[in-house]
């Protein structure tokens, strides 16, 4: 009996072993989109990292969220001084900014700022614009109550966004 228990133990051993030395299993790759979407952005940060990095530490972008009016005469502003990039590489550096560090508030925000600045599908955005005709959007609880499992995305944005 003792030698069947120290069987079962060695065997236990020896794929617990097995089961470390082997290969990690690959994460499932991401839908099309989202991987299209991922290239879009990481096109846009190289826009921003060329141009931007250029004069200052991109860290002063990242630190500063402000409305998209306010980003466009930032860049306006950079440019006048100077700043050098191709029409491309602005328009990179703009919707890098709309998707990235827009400030919004989901109370007063039209659809396409919704879905653009917020990444979300079509049915939370009509789900916002629904709950707040009839009782502002309080807090990010409230947010993520309304958008549900469509707002998985939020928490990354929670700081630009505003009631």
């Amino acid at each position: 009996m003792a030698a069947l228990a120290g069987a079962a133990v060695l065997a236990a051993a020896l794929a617990a072993a097995a089961a470390l030395a082997a290969p990690p299993v690959p994460a499932a790759p991401p839908p099309p989109a989202d991987r299209a979407q991922d290239a879009e952005l990481a096109r846009e940060g190289a826009s921003v990292k060329a141009v931007c990095g250029q004069c200052h530490p991109l860290q002063i972008v990242m630190d500063t969220p402000m409305s998209y009016e306010a980003w466009r005469e930032t860049v306006q502003k950079m440019v006048d001084q100077g700043a050098r990039g191709s029409d491309a590489q602005f328009d990179d550096i703009m919707d890098f900014l709309y998707r990235t560090m827009t400030t919004i508030n989901v109370n007063t925000a039209d659809a396409d700022a919704l879905a653009g600045v917020l990444d979300l599908p079509e049915a939370a955005v009509q789900a916002i614009i629904v709950r707040r005709k009839n009782q502002k959007i309080a807090d990010f609880a409230d947010l993520k109550g309304v958008v549900g499992a469509d707002g998985r995305g939020l928490d990354a944005r929670a700081r630009l966004i505003f009631y």
